[in-house]
């Protein structure tokens, strides 16, 4: 084989194309392929980034919903039974007050019925004076009646 000048001028040539192309044509894809690798990698740090915060963020807003449904649970909680204890109370003093009003009319039923006896008991006596007058014609007097023996 024989090295001429031809061959060591398409050598160059090649070298020189290579450098060419490398120059024109390969540097600046490889450039832009590097830009988007980096433009790619950027947005996926991102998107990262942002998903870890959106996951912070919505990990907080949870822990506050069940923060604030468990003081809304504690106080309505604490409400109710207050309303319970204070409905309690009114309805033991209502009842306290219908028994004494129950008892208060027992009583005065009682009395009542006591003076309507003695009211008869002495009617009683003045009736069977009339009408023991009407019958036989003789007055008797009131001593002759005991009222403790009259019954009702």
């Amino acid at each position: 084989m024989e090295f001429d000048a031809t061959f060591l001028f398409a050598v160059i040539s090649f070298l020189v194309f290579i450098f060419i192309m490398n120059k024109i044509f390969y540097a600046p894809i490889l450039r832009i392929m590097q830009e988007r690798q980096a433009f790619v990698e950027n947005n996926f740090n991102s998107a990262k980034e942002t998903q870890k915060e959106t996951e912070k963020q919505h990990n907080y807003r949870n822990g506050e919903l069940d923060k604030s449904r468990d003081e809304a649970r504690t106080l309505i909680s604490e409400h109710s039974q207050k309303f319970k204890e204070e409905r309690n109370i009114r309805i033991a003093q209502y009842k306290e007050e219908r028994y004494s009003v129950i008892a208060n009319e027992r009583d005065s039923l009682k009395q009542s019925a006591r003076d309507a006896k003695e009211t008869l008991k002495d009617n009683v006596v003045d009736i069977a004076k009339e009408i023991s007058q009407m019958l036989l014609g003789d007055a008797v007097n009131k001593e002759t009646i005991d009222k403790t023996k009259i019954e009702e």
